[in-house]
């Protein structure tokens, strides 16, 4: 479980909190208004990852839609032919 600072705590340490991160440690800081869980500080490269991960999977979401709404599939050939194009 994780601890829920109020946004009054998170926004006063919010210098100690970068500084925690630029270090490499700390935790992400859970925070809102009377101790609910509305949002999240993490670490740059935390949420770089997270966005990444979170757009890979949209991407893929996207494709299967794309390829569930089509008859039509691409023959050997056609793949082959393709690759080969985009290699020259």
């Amino acid at each position: 479980m994780y601890d829920v600072v109020t946004t009054g705590e998170a926004r006063d340490d919010l210098h100690r909190i970068a500084r925690q991160f630029d270090a490499g440690e700390g935790e992400p800081v859970y925070f809102g208004s009377h101790r609910r869980a509305q949002a999240v500080i993490v670490p740059v490269d935390v949420w770089e990852r997270l966005l990444e991960q979170a757009e890979g999977e949209l991407d893929v979401q996207i494709a299967q839609k794309r390829l569930a709404s089509t008859s039509r599939r691409l023959t050997h050939d056609e793949v082959v032919a393709v690759v080969d194009r985009l290699r020259s």
